[in-house]
């Protein structure tokens, strides 16, 4: 089978010899560019997956609309956000496949905005990555290296991802569906798809509760103490590093925070009433 053929760019639009090096660095600006500009990297409030954040600062930061750190593209987010597309082709290929004749009514609803609850007036809202309406199950795709992947093997999702698969709960009952699990899907990213880690539990909204409760209490103390709470919130050895409000010896916390020195405070934040 011969292809149909495919016209020359006129001569004065080609660049014929050019050295490699140029084409390579075009291409890492374009990829950069694009991973700059990608919605979750623009993203500025709080959504349901930082909810569970364990480090309270790093929230604060965000509250306050702190600057984050200049750096290197995420690429690995970029990967999971590609893996993510994937699957929801994946998913939705398969209603159609074996739900078709149920027309709306379709087993698998992917990538859907949820309302998971409300703090100080602002809604908490996010994309839930799958529902299954079969089984009244929230799933979660996670993409991760070898050493995350066995560290979530051995002790499960962590605060941070199982509030945030709780508050996708919360907001699918907000829409009327029955939910009884939540799952979270970890997914090797270079390694075998046999390596996969599914964890799930029952629904508890309490779950969903606490984690509200806990922003609330940091929200109201950044909205009454404005950047001065960043000294006042608690730090924890979570990825310091990676974190895009980390400034290393900083010993100023409104310009950068220097990363968590070990010590926790062990005076608990105040209960506060949740805004529903």
């Amino acid at each position: 089978m011969s292809l149909p053929a495919v016209d020359r760019l006129p001569a004065h639009l080609t660049t014929p010899g050019a050295k490699p090096d140029l084409l390579k660095a075009e291409l890492l600006d374009l990829i950069t560019r694009a991973i700059t500009n990608h919605p979750r990297s623009l993203q500025v409030q709080i959504g349901p997956s930082e909810v569970g954040h364990a480090c309270p600062r790093r929230i604060g930061y965000k509250l306050l609309g702190h600057p984050e750190n200049p750096g290197e593209p995420n690429w690995k987010a970029t990967v999971g956000t590609a893996i993510h597309a994937w699957l929801e082709e994946v998913m939705i290929t398969d209603n159609r496949a074996r739900y078709a004749e149920l027309a709306d009514l379709t087993r698998w609803i992917v990538e859907a905005t949820v309302d998971c609850g409300e703090v100080l007036g602002h809604p908490i809202t996010g994309h839930c990555d799958l529902f299954d309406r079969v089984t009244g199950t929230v799933v979660d795709w996670k993409t991760c290296g070898p050493t995350q992947l066995k560290k979530y093997k051995a002790k499960g999702p962590g605060p941070q991802y199982r509030t945030q698969a709780h508050l996708y709960g919360r907001g699918w009952q907000h829409r009327g569906q029955d939910v009884h699990h939540v799952g979270v899907m970890f997914l090797p990213r270079n390694g075998d798809l046999r390596e996969a880690y599914y964890w799930s539990e029952p629904y508890d909204e309490q779950v969903a509760l606490d984690g509200l409760q806990r922003l609330e209490g940091i929200a109201l103390a950044a909205r009454h103490l404005g950047p001065a709470v960043l000294e006042q919130l608690d730090t924890a050895d979570a990825f310091c590093s990676m974190c895009p409000y980390y400034k290393a010896n900083s010993t100023d916390v409104t310009v950068g925070c220097p990363g968590d020195p070990g010590v926790r405070r062990t005076q608990p934040a105040p209960a506060l009433t949740l805004i529903n």
